[in-house]
């Protein structure tokens, strides 16, 4: 008859190598637990400090210095002594440069909570800009923003071919191009956020030039309007429910000072339509870009495309509108723009007014030749 084994026995005669099943279980248990605290600890640091900017996809408009200083702003739930930040440069990011933590707000610089300080960057990105509040010595509360930059921010006005209604939509294929719609950064894809229309615009691949070019993330943020004569935009002027000076402004002075590197205009259709004289659109633009400058607190560059092409317009009409344009680059009151009323016919046009995929390629690459100028 074959002698019973014991417990005993059996657990000494287990191979060393293999671990119980009981203490395995355990200690599993324990690793887990141990990610669950981590976890929960790094949620309750990032509720206890809040980013308001930057936001994620943010760009900040470099200077001459090639470089900014991006507004760093929040709020800290504890009583702290000092709020540092850092930039590392995003995985794939072709030009930039890290910056270690740096002091951004201590002392008077914070207020009830709320700090806001400046972390200088040099021009590129992306960045994940990562925010620290310390006390004694100690990090209390810690997050991150990601896909931040440095490069460039145009503004864009106009009516129709300076909105969403080409064929067909756009999107940029570089992530560093950017829409603002002066709450939050998006993708390049269109439509546009805030203009009107539905369909594709110039911008996308305008901004993939430009990407390309100077290696920069670059954005995009639209106050155009389809329909609208110069005498619309000026800083008096209402067109039905639609301010569009007063809007033009929210959209530049929502960068801060010296945040737009331009203004891209392209208009002038509706104005061959209503027969506008050279020297009166030339006026009335000048009036819009001199009084911007001054609510705008800089002088922002202006480039002014000639357009004056309608199919209903007579020849004679659009002529006196593409002189006024060519006035104000005359005059050194706005810098030349592309030309685009040599596009014409079903070539580039898909209605006979708004570009067709071929035409929105044409006009993007002059408005790269037109801005080549400001990287000379």
């Amino acid at each position: 008859m074959k002698a019973a084994v014991s417990e005993e026995t059996d657990l000494m005669t287990i191979p060393a190598h293999v671990e119980p099943l009981q203490a395995k279980a355990g200690r599993v248990r324990f690793v887990s637990l141990c990610f669950v605290l981590l976890a929960l600890r790094s949620m309750q640091a990032a509720e206890a400090m809040r980013i308001t900017a930057p936001l994620e996809l943010q760009v900040s408009q470099r200077t001459k210095q090639d470089a900014a200083a991006v507004v760093i702003s929040g709020t800290v739930s504890d009583a702290v002594d000092v709020v540092e930040a850092k930039a590392d440069l995003a995985e794939g990011a072709k030009r930039g440069k890290p910056v270690g933590w740096t002091v951004i707000a201590a002392g008077r610089d914070m207020l009830e909570g709320t700090f806001t300080g400046r972390l200088p960057l040099a021009a590129g990105g992306w960045y994940t800009v990562t925010v620290r509040a310390r006390r004694g010595g100690k990090t209390v509360a810690e997050t991150a923003v990601a896909r931040v930059g440095v490069g460039d921010v145009f503004v864009t006005a106009g009516q129709s071919n300076s909105a969403n209604f080409g064929k067909p939509r756009q999107a940029a294929r570089d992530d560093r191009v950017v829409y603002s719609d002066g709450r939050r950064f998006v993708p390049a894809r269109d439509p546009i956020p805030g203009a009107c229309g539905t369909g594709g615009s110039v911008w996308p691949i305008l901004g993939d030039l430009l990407v390309r070019s100077q290696n920069v993330p670059v954005c995009f943020r639209s106050a155009s309007l389809t329909w609208t004569e110069v005498k619309n935009w000026m800083p008096d002027a209402r067109r039905g429910k639609f301010f569009l000076y007063g809007n033009l402004v929210r959209c530049v002075t929502a960068f801060g000072t010296n945040g737009v590197r331009a203004v891209l205009w392209h208009q002038g259709e509706s104005d061959s339509l209503a027969r506008t004289p050279a020297e009166t659109y030339c006026s009335r633009l000048q009036a819009v870009i001199e009084t911007l400058n001054r609510d705008a607190g800089y002088a922002i560059p202006w480039f002014v495309a000639q357009a004056s092409f309608h199919p209903g317009a007579k020849e004679p009409d659009q002529q006196e509108v593409a002189r006024g344009q060519r006035l104000l680059w005359e005059s050194g009151i706005a810098r030349r723009g592309p030309v685009t009323d040599d596009l014409l016919g079903p070539e580039y046009r898909c209605d006979g007014v708004h570009f067709n995929q071929q035409g929105l390629v044409k006009h993007a690459e002059r408005w790269f030749e037109a801005l080549s100028v400001e990287y000379k």
